[in-house]
């Protein structure tokens, strides 16, 4: 299990009122697949819908997984420091229901959607646990812009706040909870953090018209340690968001995008700044970028 994902789960649970107890991953059901391989309704769906736009294609490749259960980082790299298997498709964290979604909504075909998983995670890189992309705003959201499978499109809702923020080795020497990552003082990035941000009343308004097929991620008001973004999910209809939720359900469910912020506001002043929003680049051939 990645560290840092249980360490940003449990910030914001100690944060928000609601705090339900964690449930343990479930068994393997059936062996853990290998990467590429795909449970036979999430082919199909993903096949069936092929044809459609992507957000279309998004909601119908991740539908089969509604009321899974939600599982802290249930993912590794099969072996080495993190051997969790690389793909299962019975139980989800926030990142890999929103992981697993674009993989398969962007592959041309399911069989290639291991790729674009691995790619999504590891960007070029070998798929080691030193090479995965743990920090959302160091790490897997610069590397997916850069590499073209996301575009950030918070500024097309309004007015945003810039927030940010320099990491530095200081910065993780003197963060008490360094010692959670295992990796290297080398390994663990640095350089600018940088989002750009709705506050949370206007998020609230403008719930409805956030276009199907982004990602919303919540962004927590930045202080000394290095992660901001606690959750995410995605789009799938006006004003519904899909997610892996452990805010009271624990399982991946669809709910009011509105509600969802105003719940935000009740974990006190201060807490959460807003959201961001990321919506994926629909590619032409859509598996023109798979690592090879």
């Amino acid at each position: 299990m990645s560290r840092l994902r249980l360490l940003v789960a449990l910030t914001l649970l100690a944060a928000g009122p609601e705090r339900p107890r964690p449930l343990p991953i479930p068994p393997l059901t059936p062996a853990a697949p290998p990467m590429g391989s795909v449970p036979a309704d999430v082919a199909e769906a993903a096949i069936a819908a092929r044809h459609l736009p992507l957000a279309a294609r998004m909601e119908a490749a991740s539908r089969p997984w509604l009321r899974r259960p939600y599982a802290l980082d249930p993912i590794g790299e099969g072996e080495g420091t993190d051997d969790d298997p690389p793909a299962r498709y019975d139980t989800f964290d926030c990142l890999t229901l929103v992981e697993e979604t674009l993989a398969f909504a962007l592959a041309g075909d399911p069989v290639h959607a291991g790729r674009i998983r691995q790619s999504l995670r590891y960007g070029d890189a070998e798929p080691t646990y030193a090479h995965r992309r743990h920090f959302m705003e160091l790490q897997w959201i610069p590397g997916n812009i850069r590499d073209g499978w996301l575009v950030d499109t918070t500024r097309d809702y309004g007015p945003t706040v810039r927030q940010e923020k320099d990491v530095t080795a200081a910065t993780w020497k003197g963060w008490g909870k360094r010692g959670l990552f295992e990796l290297t003082d080398a390994e663990l990035p640095v350089g600018k953090m940088a989002l750009d941000v709705i506050p949370l009343d206007d998020a609230i308004a403008l719930a409805d018209k956030i276009r199907p097929g982004s990602l919303v991620l919540t962004v927590r008001a930045s202080r000394r340690a290095p992660i901001w973004t606690s959750h995410l999910g995605f789009v799938v209809r006006p004003g519904i968001l899909r997610n892996a939720s452990r805010r009271g359900y624990m399982r991946v469910v669809d709910e009011q995008m509105a509600t969802y912020f105003e719940a935000l506001k009740t974990y006190g002043k201060g807490v959460v700044s807003g959201i961001s929003i990321l919506e994926p680049v629909e590619q032409d051939p859509r598996n023109a970028r798979v690592v090879r």
